[in-house]
């Protein structure tokens, strides 16, 4: 009773009161989905730059600008320094300000927890854990990558030990207090989910070096482990089954009997301790609030960072996602952060069994986003630096035209009736949904067929929308063709997205389309709009902007 007072109190502060019954409904994860007051849930949104958070000010046009953008999920940072300036001392007032504004605009929140571990480094530790190396040790390298990542004369970031048992314990007090205080301030659950630390690893080197770490290193391998490996073999991601398959699969050992020396198995003894550190913070934040909890990758190996060191060591990343499984069962998902051009790669890394699938940082390619939410059934997408965006750019027109859509969607993911369109290569590509097959054509590369078979000067390419700026640069909008197709059944397709064909065939061969309607959804369902024919019918999902149709077919009877 206290606690749903404690809301209603709250809520009345900020012209907001809620049904009771929201107050005691926590966000969950349930069969690969995030369900939000009981409802399905797609955190479609963007976070924000790692700074903007820490001054209230600040943020006030960010908020109004956002949910011009049509914005309804904003990934946020809460900052160890900044909530324990002294060791036991905490101070709540930045996530009460976002809260407090998340409710105002009627958002959702997902606060990032930068403790420890910020992108290989310790920069948002407390002064009082920095300032004190020998009750906090600092993790030791070889330094052979650290010219990629300083130049000359560059200060040192400070990068602490994960072996540290004096970190781990001023770590995990701290996330309990702030997940304590958000079971308290939070009663409508703003909040829908936390993230734990952010692209944990180690940099510079394959693996600390520091005493603590070198006395771990020469430890048996956890039974746990072991076990865990020998139970999941024969669905091991390959890289880790070659590397326990070359050392005889041991079922015991110290960790260069059981995966070798060199940098791949050094990355596993990595990527068991910052996930058992990790597993320990969320395991305590839980006892407070179960809210859903997950982790974010860098990226690696990938392109210029094919060794770990040059991507963080023992972070989530692809090679050693068992190990973060095996040791952090408290973690409901390993989410990728995606920078690289071919994201349908890492997408698919991600879409690991048993856990679903959340984006929380990305680039601002609006094709990504449809590809994930059609093919791999994510439960989110988030592009980095969002309050960069703009209110008219392509991915603002994305947020508008899916923000009544997560039913359908949901729906759709869960009985595998959606499929995701992205065109990398202007190559037609077929998909197979309730019985038949839909072939898919960039529109321009048909559209400059057709006209050059009738000896025509194909027309110019029409821009994509104006979207946001990236790095200080502008950025178009993605410009490839892209979006989702969901089969509604008895021959009806929604089509949505922009710069594609669909030509629909059964076994008997090509049918035809009896109507198309253009539409969107509303909070009271399908809104019809113009009911294209004619000539119309040649781009029935427009070039220049995202688009929603309604197609039913006509069937030949047999």
């Amino acid at each position: 009773m206290k606690r749903i007072l404690l809301g209603s109190l709250m809520a009345l502060a900020t012209g907001a009161l809620l049904p009771a019954a929201h107050a005691e409904e926590l966000p969950v994860i349930r069969n690969r989905q995030l369900l939000v007051d009981g409802k399905p849930y797609l955190a479609l949104g963007g976070e924000l730059h790692n700074s903007s958070a820490s001054n209230s000010e600040y943020m006030q046009p960010v908020w109004d600008k956002l949910k011009a953008m049509h914005v309804r999920t904003v990934v946020s940072t809460v900052s160890w320094e900044d909530f324990e300036p002294q060791e036991g001392r905490f101070d709540y007032t930045l996530i009460d300000a976002q809260i407090a504004r998340a409710r105002q605009h009627d958002m959702r929140l997902v606060l990032i927890w930068f403790g420890a571990f910020k992108n290989a480094s310790s920069t948002y530790a407390p002064t009082w854990v920095r300032a004190n190396p020998a009750r906090f040790p600092r993790a030791v390298a070889k330094g052979q990558f650290a010219e990629a990542f300083t130049y000359p004369g560059a200060m040192p970031k400070p990068v602490l030990s994960v072996f540290s048992p004096e970190l781990l314990n001023a770590d995990r007090r701290a996330f309990a207090a702030f997940m304590k205080h958000l079971a308290q301030a939070d009663p409508d659950h703003r909040v829908i989910m936390v993230q734990v630390n952010n692209e944990t690893g180690m940099l510079h080197d394959s693996r600390d070096r520091s005493s603590l770490a070198n006395a771990a290193w020469g430890q048996q391998v956890p039974a746990s482990l072991l076990q865990y490996l020998n139970a999941h073999w024969q669905a091991l991601r390959p890289e880790l089954a070659d590397l326990w398959a070359r050392q005889g699969r041991r079922g015991s050992g110290t960790w260069a009997q059981v995966f070798g020396t060199d940098w791949q198995a050094e990355e596993v003894f990595m990527a068991w301790h910052f996930a058992r550190y990790m597993e320990a913070l969320a395991a305590e934040g839980k006892k407070a609030l179960p809210l859903p909890m997950y982790v974010n990758g860098w990226l690696g190996p990938q392109d210029g960072q094919p060794v770990a060191g040059q991507y963080p060591s023992g972070g989530p990343a692809k090679r050693v996602l068992d190990v973060w499984k095996a040791a952090a069962p408290s973690l409901d998902m390993l989410s990728p952060d995606i920078y690289v051009p071919d994201a349908k790669v890492p997408l698919a890394d991600y879409d690991h069994a048993g856990k679903p699938l959340f984006v929380p940082e990305a680039q601002f390619r609006t094709g990504n986003l449809f590809w994930a939410l059609g093919q791999h059934g994510a439960l989110g997408y988030s592009i980095f630096g969002i309050e960069d965006g703009k209110p008219d750019g392509q991915l603002a027109q994305a947020y508008a035209m899916l923000a009544n859509m997560d039913d359908v969607i949901t729906r759709a993911q869960a009985q595998k009736r959606i499929a995701g369109i992205l065109i990398d290569d202007g190559k037609l590509t077929e998909i197979h949904l309730g019985g038949y097959t839909i072939t898919v054509r960039e529109t321009q590369v048909l559209l400059k067929q057709m006209l050059l078979d009738a000896g025509l000067q194909a027309p110019p390419v029409p821009a994509p929308l104006p979207s946001e700026t990236e790095h200080g640069q502008p950025a178009p909008g993605d410009g490839r063709p892209f979006g989702l197709v969901i089969d509604e059944g008895n021959g009806s397709f929604l089509v949505m997205g922009r710069g594609f064909t669909v030509d629909f065939a059964d076994r008997a061969g090509l049918v035809e389309i009896d109507r198309v309607e253009e539409g969107r959804f509303t909070e009271d369902g399908w809104k019809a709009g113009r009911v294209i024919n004619g000539d119309e019918r040649l781009t029935i999902i427009p070039m220049d902007r995202i688009g929603l149709v309604r197609i039913r077919l006509l069937r030949k009877a047999d």
